[in-house]
Protein backbone atom coordinates (compact mmCIF):
# COMPACT_ATOMS: atom_id res chain seq x y z
CA UNK A 1 0.00 0.00 0.00
CA UNK A 2 2.86 2.31 1.06
CA UNK A 3 4.32 1.44 -2.25
CA UNK A 4 1.22 2.04 -4.28
CA UNK A 5 0.74 5.47 -2.91
CA UNK A 6 4.39 6.52 -3.45
CA UNK A 7 4.12 5.58 -6.66
CA UNK A 8 0.61 8.14 -6.96
CA UNK A 9 2.59 10.77 -5.25
CA UNK A 10 5.98 10.59 -7.97
CA UNK A 11 3.40 10.74 -10.37
CA UNK A 12 1.82 13.88 -8.75
CA UNK A 13 5.11 15.88 -8.45
CA UNK A 14 5.25 14.92 -12.47
CA UNK A 15 2.13 16.67 -13.47
CA UNK A 16 2.89 19.35 -11.26
CA UNK A 17 6.32 19.84 -12.47
CA UNK A 18 4.92 19.61 -15.94
CA UNK A 19 2.61 22.62 -14.99
CA UNK A 20 5.15 24.59 -13.66
CA UNK A 21 7.70 24.06 -16.83
CA UNK A 22 5.23 26.68 -18.37
CA UNK A 23 5.12 28.89 -16.12
CA UNK A 24 8.45 29.13 -15.13
CA UNK A 25 9.81 29.58 -18.65
CA UNK A 26 7.00 31.83 -19.25
CA UNK A 27 7.65 33.99 -16.41
CA UNK A 28 11.54 34.67 -17.10
CA UNK A 29 12.89 37.60 -19.07
CA UNK A 30 16.13 37.04 -21.20
CA UNK A 31 18.34 40.24 -20.78
CA UNK A 32 21.50 38.47 -23.09
CA UNK A 33 21.88 36.27 -25.54
CA UNK A 34 22.10 33.06 -24.36
CA UNK A 35 25.98 31.69 -23.91
CA UNK A 36 27.45 28.30 -25.64
CA UNK A 37 25.79 26.29 -22.12
CA UNK A 38 22.09 27.45 -22.96
CA UNK A 39 22.38 25.98 -26.25
CA UNK A 40 23.89 23.04 -25.48
CA UNK A 41 21.21 22.38 -23.01
CA UNK A 42 18.73 23.39 -25.63
CA UNK A 43 19.88 21.14 -28.37
CA UNK A 44 20.85 18.36 -26.36
CA UNK A 45 17.37 18.57 -23.74
CA UNK A 46 15.76 18.27 -27.74
CA UNK A 47 17.62 15.36 -28.72
CA UNK A 48 17.02 13.80 -25.19
CA UNK A 49 13.28 14.25 -25.48
CA UNK A 50 13.19 12.82 -28.72
CA UNK A 51 15.50 9.83 -27.95
CA UNK A 52 13.05 9.04 -24.64
CA UNK A 53 9.82 9.30 -27.47
CA UNK A 54 11.52 7.21 -29.44
CA UNK A 55 12.24 4.49 -26.54
CA UNK A 56 9.03 4.73 -25.35
CA UNK A 57 7.12 3.71 -28.81
CA UNK A 58 9.35 0.93 -29.07
CA UNK A 59 8.67 -0.19 -25.44
CA UNK A 60 4.87 -0.09 -27.03
CA UNK A 61 5.98 -2.24 -29.76
CA UNK A 62 8.40 -4.81 -28.00
CA UNK A 63 7.73 -5.10 -24.12
CA UNK A 64 6.85 -8.27 -22.40
CA UNK A 65 5.73 -6.85 -19.40
CA UNK A 66 3.31 -4.21 -18.16
CA UNK A 67 5.78 -2.28 -16.15
CA UNK A 68 8.46 -1.65 -19.05
CA UNK A 69 5.07 -1.14 -21.63
CA UNK A 70 3.66 1.59 -19.02
CA UNK A 71 6.76 3.27 -18.49
CA UNK A 72 7.22 3.96 -21.93
CA UNK A 73 3.79 5.49 -22.20
CA UNK A 74 4.63 7.91 -19.82
CA UNK A 75 7.66 8.81 -21.31
CA UNK A 76 6.22 9.85 -24.91
CA UNK A 77 3.74 11.99 -22.50
CA UNK A 78 5.66 13.42 -20.31
CA UNK A 79 8.88 14.28 -22.86
CA UNK A 80 6.31 15.57 -26.09
CA UNK A 81 5.13 18.12 -23.22
CA UNK A 82 8.59 19.25 -22.40
CA UNK A 83 10.29 19.00 -25.43
CA UNK A 84 7.17 21.57 -26.28
CA UNK A 85 8.79 23.81 -24.25
CA UNK A 86 12.29 23.42 -25.34
CA UNK A 87 11.07 23.94 -28.78
CA UNK A 88 9.36 27.30 -28.15
CA UNK A 89 12.11 28.71 -26.37
CA UNK A 90 14.70 27.58 -29.01
CA UNK A 91 12.33 29.29 -31.37
CA UNK A 92 12.44 32.39 -29.09
CA UNK A 93 16.05 32.98 -29.06
CA UNK A 94 17.14 31.85 -32.30
CA UNK A 95 18.67 28.11 -31.75
CA UNK A 96 18.58 25.59 -34.35
CA UNK A 97 17.58 22.28 -32.66
CA UNK A 98 18.27 19.19 -34.77
CA UNK A 99 15.62 16.97 -36.45
CA UNK A 100 16.97 13.48 -34.79
CA UNK A 101 18.43 12.33 -31.59
CA UNK A 102 22.06 11.92 -31.41
CA UNK A 103 24.11 8.95 -33.24
CA UNK A 104 24.79 7.74 -29.87
CA UNK A 105 21.13 7.56 -28.82
CA UNK A 106 20.04 6.10 -32.35
CA UNK A 107 22.92 3.67 -32.06
CA UNK A 108 21.85 2.56 -28.19
CA UNK A 109 18.01 2.51 -29.00
CA UNK A 110 19.69 -0.24 -31.75
CA UNK A 111 21.32 -1.97 -29.73
CA UNK A 112 18.17 -2.45 -27.25
CA UNK A 113 15.94 -3.22 -30.36
CA UNK A 114 17.84 -5.83 -31.32
CA UNK A 115 17.08 -7.89 -28.09
CA UNK A 116 13.77 -9.59 -27.61
CA UNK A 117 12.04 -10.81 -24.39
CA UNK A 118 12.89 -10.56 -20.70
CA UNK A 119 16.32 -9.12 -22.15
CA UNK A 120 14.80 -6.44 -24.19
CA UNK A 121 12.38 -5.50 -21.20
CA UNK A 122 16.21 -5.71 -18.55
CA UNK A 123 18.11 -3.75 -21.44
CA UNK A 124 15.43 -1.23 -22.15
CA UNK A 125 15.29 -0.47 -18.48
CA UNK A 126 19.08 -0.23 -18.18
CA UNK A 127 19.38 2.20 -20.71
CA UNK A 128 16.66 4.16 -19.77
CA UNK A 129 18.38 4.40 -16.32
CA UNK A 130 21.71 5.91 -18.14
CA UNK A 131 19.30 8.21 -20.17
CA UNK A 132 17.29 10.13 -17.61
CA UNK A 133 20.91 10.29 -15.53
CA UNK A 134 22.12 12.02 -18.24
CA UNK A 135 19.40 14.22 -18.51
CA UNK A 136 19.40 15.51 -15.44
CA UNK A 137 23.32 16.12 -15.34
CA UNK A 138 22.44 18.19 -18.36
CA UNK A 139 19.88 20.02 -16.39
CA UNK A 140 22.53 20.73 -13.62
CA UNK A 141 25.47 21.85 -15.93
CA UNK A 142 23.01 24.23 -17.48
CA UNK A 143 21.80 25.67 -14.00
CA UNK A 144 25.23 26.10 -12.89
CA UNK A 145 26.71 27.66 -16.10
CA UNK A 146 24.03 28.97 -18.62
CA UNK A 147 23.18 32.56 -18.52
CA UNK A 148 19.88 33.03 -20.29
CA UNK A 149 17.12 33.27 -17.50
CA UNK A 150 14.69 31.24 -19.73
CA UNK A 151 16.89 28.26 -20.41
CA UNK A 152 17.84 28.33 -16.80
CA UNK A 153 13.80 28.37 -16.17
CA UNK A 154 13.31 25.65 -18.78
CA UNK A 155 16.24 23.37 -16.57
CA UNK A 156 14.97 24.07 -13.17
CA UNK A 157 11.12 23.33 -13.73
CA UNK A 158 11.88 20.18 -15.84
CA UNK A 159 13.57 18.51 -13.41
CA UNK A 160 10.91 17.12 -11.36
CA UNK A 161 9.46 15.62 -14.50
CA UNK A 162 13.17 14.25 -15.04
CA UNK A 163 13.31 13.18 -10.96
CA UNK A 164 10.18 11.42 -11.21
CA UNK A 165 11.22 9.13 -14.14
CA UNK A 166 14.80 7.82 -12.48
CA UNK A 167 12.87 7.12 -9.30
CA UNK A 168 10.46 4.90 -11.68
CA UNK A 169 13.24 3.63 -13.26
CA UNK A 170 15.55 2.90 -9.96
CA UNK A 171 12.01 1.05 -8.33
CA UNK A 172 11.75 -1.23 -11.33
CA UNK A 173 15.42 -2.02 -11.57
CA UNK A 174 15.89 -2.22 -7.51
CA UNK A 175 18.80 0.08 -8.32
CA UNK A 176 19.40 2.10 -5.23
CA UNK A 177 17.78 5.65 -5.15
CA UNK A 178 20.38 8.71 -6.90
CA UNK A 179 17.09 11.01 -6.28
CA UNK A 180 17.49 13.40 -3.47
CA UNK A 181 15.35 13.27 -0.76
CA UNK A 182 12.62 16.22 -0.82
CA UNK A 183 13.35 17.42 -4.24
CA UNK A 184 12.31 14.05 -6.37
CA UNK A 185 10.10 11.86 -5.04
CA UNK A 186 12.19 9.97 -2.39
CA UNK A 187 10.15 12.08 0.51
CA UNK A 188 7.29 10.58 -0.38
CA UNK A 189 8.82 7.45 1.42
CA UNK A 190 7.97 8.25 4.98
CA UNK A 191 4.48 9.11 6.04
CA UNK A 192 5.18 13.00 5.87
CA UNK A 193 6.25 12.46 2.80
CA UNK A 194 3.32 10.73 1.18
CA UNK A 195 1.37 13.39 2.82
CA UNK A 196 2.80 15.60 0.79
CA UNK A 197 2.91 13.68 -2.12
CA UNK A 198 -1.08 13.76 -1.94
CA UNK A 199 -0.94 17.39 -2.11
CA UNK A 200 1.41 17.72 -4.88
CA UNK A 201 -0.80 14.57 -6.56
CA UNK A 202 -3.85 17.31 -6.65
CA UNK A 203 -1.87 19.63 -8.72
CA UNK A 204 -0.94 17.19 -10.81
CA UNK A 205 -4.24 15.93 -11.62
CA UNK A 206 -5.69 19.86 -11.72
CA UNK A 207 -2.54 20.67 -14.32
CA UNK A 208 -2.93 17.27 -16.74
CA UNK A 209 -6.47 16.03 -16.64
CA UNK A 210 -7.06 13.04 -17.41
CA UNK A 211 -3.28 12.27 -18.19
CA UNK A 212 -2.73 10.55 -15.00
CA UNK A 213 -1.36 7.09 -15.35
CA UNK A 214 -1.05 4.66 -12.33
CA UNK A 215 2.07 2.05 -12.73
CA UNK A 216 2.24 -0.81 -11.06
CA UNK A 217 5.80 -1.27 -8.96
CA UNK A 218 7.65 -4.55 -10.64
CA UNK A 219 10.74 -5.61 -10.35
CA UNK A 220 12.43 -6.78 -13.34
CA UNK A 221 15.50 -9.19 -13.16
CA UNK A 222 17.31 -10.49 -16.02
CA UNK A 223 15.94 -13.52 -17.67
Amino acid sequence: MRTSLRRLALIGIAGAGLALTAAGVAGASSTAAPNATDRAFLVGAHQSNLAEIAAGRVAQQKATTDVVRQHGEIFIRDHTRLDADVRRVASQLGVDLPDAPSPAQRAQLAAVSAKSGAAFDQAWLTQQLASHRASLALGTTELAQGSDPTVKGLASASAPVIKMHLSMLEQATGTPSSVDAGTGGQAASSDGGIRTGWVLLGLGLVAGAGALTLVRPRRITAG
